[in-house]
């Protein structure tokens, strides 16, 4: 069986009713409430390499991700991009990857820190998804994050409600 690390924002108030229905050997994190924002001090790459700095229920999240064979993110569609709660997590995933770069495709990304590729699954959800220029900005904007990560593949899926993002990732 595959692991699966399933990074969710279903809304203030709904992570209980969100976590129901999905495999024992789903990993769920909430993004709700909101984690501590990175504070961008690289401790992460130098102090205490793979674990963030900051002591909250989030510094062992880029440890998570080194373990699941598919990480997925559910979030609300906002200006074309994730939740700022699901942002906060990946952005504390930074550890994930080591401060070293490399080209790929003509553009600079970060080098992996472990010999393991994930697959990126992305459930976003709203009225956003509405418009096309929007979801077209969050196809980009997750192959981006799929490649910097180094994920072994990339899937994007638009839903009009957090249910429908909720059955599809199940």
């Amino acid at each position: 069986m595959s692991s699966r690390l399933i990074v969710f924002d279903a809304g203030d108030g709904e992570e209980a009713s969100f976590a129901e229905g999905f495999e024992a050997q789903d990993v769920l994190f909430s993004a709700t409430p909101m984690v501590k924002p990175c504070v961008g001090c690289f401790g992460c790459w130098v102090k205490t390499p793979g674990t963030c700095v900051l002591r909250d229920r989030c510094s062992e999240v880029a440890h998570l991700v080194a373990r699941c064979d598919t990480l997925v993110l559910v979030s609300p569609l906002v200006y074309g991009g994730l939740s700022r709660n699901v942002k906060a997590v990946l952005d504390r995933a930074i550890g994930y990857v080591q401060p070293y770069f490399r080209i790929v495709d003509g553009e600079m990304h970060h080098v992996p820190r472990y010999e393991h590729a994930f697959r990126l699954e992305a459930h976003l959800y709203g009225p956003a998804v509405e418009s096309e220029q929007e979801c077209e900005l969050a196809r980009r904007l997750m192959r981006a994050n799929a490649t910097n990560y180094d994920a072994s593949s990339c899937d994007v899926r638009f839903h009009r409600t957090v249910d429908e993002a909720k059955e599809a990732a199940r």
